[in-house]
């Protein structure tokens, strides 16, 4: 055994192996990228908060982020002024009571109810390729449920005064805002570019929330938790 450990180390010595890699510079060098990395991610985030925070800083870009919302087809705009309005039940300006066939066959789509105890309802309202309204209730209080289907952004709209409170809300895993306190005014388009509003009116505490392609509004004298619970009885 002996002899054969000496043969083994003289032939070790006769062979010519290549140098050991630099293992150390090649780790440094790793740490050294993810730390660029970090810094240019860390670089970014700083960019996107400081541009809000210049935008915030201007007087006016603050004022045009803080005025306009955006949820699925309903658009949301603060103004200091209340264009001119009317006092009208919910289903004003929707038009002739359909049946729920009849309805969804104008609006084009059907409409998604939430799980009723009861019977459903049994009046509908549509509006041509847009979209579908009826009225529900939480206990005793009407509420006007509306489907829209589609980015159709155009169609629905709603203006508030500087009193009306604006709130970010979570419907299941979907973004909404809930409008309550100051008056608010709710305004259907006919089409994109007319001028003319089907109807006018001013609107009460208010829950919009988006899912896929439809947005949902939700109308009536209901507090924001009440409506968020009728809200997630909606199921597709």
């Amino acid at each position: 055994m002996a002899e054969l450990e000496q043969a083994l180390v003289a032939l070790g010595r006769e062979l010519d192996f290549p140098p050991a890699p630099d293992l150390s510079a090649a780790v440094r060098a790793r740490i050294d990228r993810r730390a660029r990395t970090r810094r240019w991610l860390v670089l970014a985030l700083a960019v996107v908060v400081v541009g809000i925070g210049i935008a915030m800083a201007v007087p006016d870009a603050r004022s045009a982020i803080l005025r306009f919302f955006h949820i699925g087809s309903v658009k949301v705009e603060r103004v200091d002024t209340l264009p001119r309005s009317r006092e009208a039940p919910l289903t004003a300006g929707l038009g002739t009571p359909r049946t729920r066939a009849e309805a969804e066959q104008i609006a084009g789509f059907r409409m998604i109810l939430p799980r009723f105890k009861g019977a459903p309802p049994k009046r509908y309202f549509a509006v041509r390729d847009a979209l579908i309204a009826t009225v529900i209730r939480s206990g005793s209080t009407p509420v006007l449920l509306t489907e829209l289907k589609g980015e159709q952004t155009w169609l629905s709209k709603k203006v508030t005064d500087p009193q009306t409170k604006i709130e970010g809300v979570r419907v299941g895993s979907h973004d909404g805002l809930f409008l309550s306190g100051g008056r608010h005014v709710l305004m259907y388009q006919v089409s994109p570019g007319e001028v003319g509003h089907l109807y006018t009116r001013f609107a009460g505490n208010v829950l919009i929330w988006a899912a896929g392609d439809r947005t949902f509004r939700l109308e009536g004298n209901v507090s924001r938790n009440e409506a968020i619970r009728l809200a997630r009885l909606i199921r597709g």
